[in-house]
């Protein structure tokens, strides 16, 4: 997992710290988005929205908590993309879920969410992401 620029964590860092009070409607936006996007995912997810969008942001706020200590996040990563394919989730879903959350990120972040703060977020996840579809479907991991 490349690094990630001193400036990008910092945008991220800020710009997560504006949405965690608002966690809950944003994991509320971001299902919706997603369903909406990928109506195939709804039936992935078994438990109930709110605890699943409780889930999620803890393991957004790891990350980003995360971004200086990389050899603490990877390991997280690599189990999180193994236990997504045994949900069914399918490598190319997580396009879906890049762009639920960017859309999710704009709506709470209004003006906030600048063109420098997107590229940010959208780097950090493509570096998450591909952390994660590479342990979940590696061809030498038994």
């Amino acid at each position: 997992m490349n690094n990630i620029e001193p400036q990008q964590k910092k945008l991220i860092q800020t710009s997560f710290a504006r949405i965690v009070s608002r966690a809950e409607r944003a994991a509320q936006l971001f299902y919706q988005r997603l369903f909406e996007i990928l109506p195939e995912a709804k039936p992935l997810f078994k438990s109930d929205l709110q605890t699943q969008g409780i889930k999620l942001f803890q393991v957004i706020s790891f990350a980003v908590c995360s971004l200086d200590n990389l050899d603490e996040l990877i390991p997280l990563l690599q189990d999180l993309g193994k236990r997504h394919i045994k949900y069914g989730v399918e490598a190319s879903q997580y396009a879906s879920v890049s762009e639920s959350f960017m859309w999710t990120l704009e709506e709470i972040l209004k003006d906030e969410f600048t063109p420098d703060i997107r590229q940010a977020w959208e780097e950090v996840y493509q570096l998450m992401s591909s952390v994660m579809i590479e342990a979940a479907y590696s061809k030498t991991d038994a």
